[in-house]
């Protein structure tokens, strides 16, 4: 009798985990899209090995998914601030941090400026959707394009842009330009 009820109490506790454990599940938020933190006024920065600012990530909200390790990002503005580089900074009203932060996708009217450098104007980019790799220096839109310095004008439809050799990669090109006379 006693070894009835023994195997009754396993067999018990076994059908009640199995019963239960898919509640946990949800109950976790792994398998729902639901924020499990939300930031008011998020900042974030990036270092260099030696200490240097290299870009920096600010939002009016930033709210983190834990099933994919994502985070949505409201009024987005990304500044990379690489020393003996001109300053870059992008604007947008969303934006998303995927890959723990390497990757940095903005949409809702994407403007990049450039500041001039010792051999380069000033660059306005206009993209409704811009995608940034931080690690590879790499800004990137298949969603057109339209470039911007003194004097000229560029539409594309995809470019993509490295921040450290200041190569432009563009498809599709329509180009204007004005004689600074």
């Amino acid at each position: 009798m006693p070894l009835c009820i023994l195997v009754l109490l396993v067999a018990l506790t076994f059908w009640l985990s199995r019963f239960v454990q898919p509640f946990d599940a949800k109950a976790n938020g792994k398998s729902q899209h639901r924020p499990d933190l939300i930031v008011e006024k998020f900042s974030a920065q990036k270092l260099s090995e030696k200490g240097d600012v290299q870009y920096t990530v600010n939002a009016d909200k930033m709210s983190h998914f834990a099933d994919d390790d994502s985070s949505a990002l409201e009024n987005v503005v990304f500044v990379a601030t690489e020393i003996g580089q001109p300053k870059l900074t992008a604007r947008s009203p969303r934006g998303q941090l995927l890959r723990g932060g390497d990757e940095v996708q903005m949409d809702g009217g994407v403007v990049l400026d450039a500041e001039p450098g010792e051999k380069t104007p000033p660059l306005k980019l206009t993209t409704p959707k811009l995608t940034i790799l931080p690690k590879e220096n790499i800004a990137k839109s298949n969603d057109g394009v339209m470039l911007e310095w003194p004097g000229s004008k560029v539409n594309a439809a995809s470019f993509v842009l490295n921040t450290v050799t200041k190569v432009v990669d563009l498809e599709r090109v329509r180009a204007s330009y004005r004689s600074p006379r």
